[in-house]
């Protein structure tokens, strides 16, 4: 039996590139948090992944080191995972916003307004409530 890997920096082929003008918003939005909570990196999106805090950054611990290490390193791949599958010029947009849920929310806003569909049916926050 065989097994195929599971890779945490790749989406699925099932996670469409978002439409600039917001066409597939629902789509996307839906199987993309789908994906990303496959991977568990959802919590940087939605901000429960923060950022650890120490009571002495210049002597941490080797696992406060290693815990700081991982929460960079899964904050670096969750932008991958989004920066794969939007426009360019969506992209280039957030580059000056410092977090991965400051981004989220963000294209949140800018294709809800966009997309005829989210506009009449979901949002991305009502497709985790079952809508």
């Amino acid at each position: 039996v065989s097994t195929v890997p599971v890779t945490t920096d790749t989406l699925p082929s099932n996670v469409p590139k978002l439409d600039v003008k917001g066409t597939n918003w629902a789509i996307f939005a839906f199987r993309f948090q789908t994906a990303v909570e496959a991977k568990d990196m959802w919590g940087h999106f939605d901000g429960t992944a923060a950022k650890p805090m120490f009571t002495s950054p210049i002597m941490m611990s080797t696992d406060e080191t290693d815990e700081h290490n991982k929460w960079r390193k899964n904050k670096g791949i969750s932008k991958h995972l989004l920066t794969q599958c939007i426009p360019d010029s969506t992209a280039l947009k957030l580059r000056k916003l410092a977090t991965v849920k400051e981004m989220w929310k963000e294209i949140e806003r800018e294709y809800t307004e966009k997309g005829p569909t989210c506009k009449r049916t979901c949002t991305p926050n009502s497709l985790s409530l079952g809508c």
